[in-house]
């Protein structure tokens, strides 16, 4: 299910205007400590109406996110987002 979904937006996203690429890279830390480095690079697709979709490969899984960006005026911007990461075990986390 996951390729099926990977080579959907891949496809989705290779052939639209809106697609994109993202690397991302985590650098975390535990009590003040050096975890651990995380590297991702999704594929996205924006659409119009300023949602958002990703999924990809990251360092030991796949991760995944979906969102929302909305500009309600110059000073006030409402930001909501879903992320997945799954390298074994998922993890998941609603942020807005």
């Amino acid at each position: 299910m996951k390729r099926l979904l990977t080579t959907l937006l891949l496809t989705s996203t290779i052939l639209s205007a809106n697609a994109y690429i993202e690397y991302k890279h985590e650098h975390s830390h535990k009590d003040w400590e050096f975890d651990k480095n995380v590297q991702h690079i999704r594929l996205g697709y924006q659409f119009d109406n300023k949602c958002y979709v990703e999924a990809g490969k990251m360092t030991d899984g796949y991760s995944w996110e979906a969102g929302y960006k909305l500009k309600l005026s110059d000073n006030l911007k409402l930001k909501g987002k879903i992320e997945t990461k799954d390298a074994g075990v998922a993890k998941s986390k609603l942020q807005t």
